[in-house]
């Protein structure tokens, strides 16, 4: 069996195509903005390597040339450690005035389409991940339990009337009672809304998911000229078309969690430093890059300390499975340097 092809993405937006980011803020086309998602990018492909030797990695960006962050030779570090660079446009790139943030989600859609077409064969696995995940353990469980289902899905756990990105799985519902998906209104049931942090599955599997998809977009598009609901964003869309294959929602959970680790709205909590990959929203600007600088020195802790005491001085960084005094008070100083030099 090959090994899994372990990727995640970034599509940098230029000047008069940004969007809005809230977790971020900021110009989503300055130099500000991008090195944030960089500095993810680093620490993604970094903490994977230490705990995944033998996958194979994949970077996918709109990007032809890597920049330097903080003086890091940010591509000759990606180089070392054998990350693939993959050039993709974004060919699912929504129409202006589609919906007012989070424009570059639909990329997921082109990267898992390639990802799908280049898996070598029909049970290897591909991952595909956003850049503000975090490894802390081997991928081996996620990829067996991914030739078991097919594809994975992770419940984001949304309540029936909590909005996300414009619309409540209420919503969706009556979205995919007008597609088919549902018989009546679609009040009754209520679909799960599916995180799009995380496309994983094998060859056949994602490229049903995909094929699905595409078949899809051009009715979003038409509903979005009409006027009509549509799904705003990837997740909301994936949700659909795991729904309509068939696949059972939360077969992900046991590996990965979305952790809100912010002052408002957190829910990280002891347990979560036993899950196998971090997602975490709050740490772009904070923990992730303090992890960044440790990952840049061959020297530090990242690179030196054996397993178990690493997991838990990743977790003391990045506030799992809960924030330290030190590092509310870094927190606290980082966001206020934030409001200072982010762009508007």
């Amino acid at each position: 069996m090959s090994a899994p092809i372990i990727s995640t993405w970034f599509y940098a937006e230029r000047e008069g195509e940004e969007s809005i980011y809230p977790q971020v803020g900021g110009r989503s086309s300055s130099t500000w903005f991008q090195t944030v998602y960089w500095r993810c990018v680093v620490d993604f492909f970094a903490a994977s390597v230490r705990v995944n030797p033998d996958a194979a990695h994949r970077l996918y960006t709109n990007e032809p040339t890597i920049p330097d962050i903080d003086g890091f030779d940010t591509a000759g570090f990606l180089e070392r450690h054998g990350v693939e660079h993959i050039v993709l446009p974004y060919a699912s790139k929504p129409p202006a005035g589609y919906f007012g943030a989070w424009a570059n989600q639909f990329y997921v859609l082109d990267v898992a389409t390639h990802l799908a077409d280049t898996l070598p064969e029909a049970d290897a696995v591909g991952i595909l991940l956003d850049s503000d995940c975090v490894f802390t353990r081997s991928v081996g469980p996620l990829v067996e339990a991914a030739r078991t289902h097919g594809a994975l899905t992770f419940d984001a756990r949304i309540g029936p009337d909590e909005e996300q990105n414009g619309l409540t799985p209420r919503q969706m519902g009556r979205i995919y009672a007008d597609l088919g998906g549902f018989s009546g209104d679609g009040a009754d049931p209520i679909p799960a809304y599916v995180g799009g942090e995380i496309v994983a599955g094998t060859r056949d599997a994602l490229r049903a998911v995909t094929d699905e998809a595409a078949s899809l977009w051009p009715e979003m598009l038409r509903r979005h000229e009409a006027g009509l609901p549509k799904f705003n964003e990837e997740a909301h869309l994936l949700s659909f078309v795991y729904h309509r294959l068939g696949y059972s929602v939360g077969t992900a959970d046991p590996f990965i969690d979305r952790i809100y680790t912010w002052f408002t709205g957190a829910n990280v909590r002891p347990g979560h430093e036993q899950m196998m990959i971090w997602h975490l929203p709050n740490e772009k600007r904070l923990g992730l890059r303090r992890l960044f600088r440790a990952v840049c020195d061959e020297a530090s802790w990242f690179w030196t300390l054996p397993a178990d005491a690493w997991r838990d001085r990743l977790g003391r960084t990045l506030g799992v499975p809960s924030r330290t005094p030190t590092k509310w008070l870094l927190d606290l100083g980082r966001a206020v340097r934030d409001k200072v030099e982010r762009p508007a």
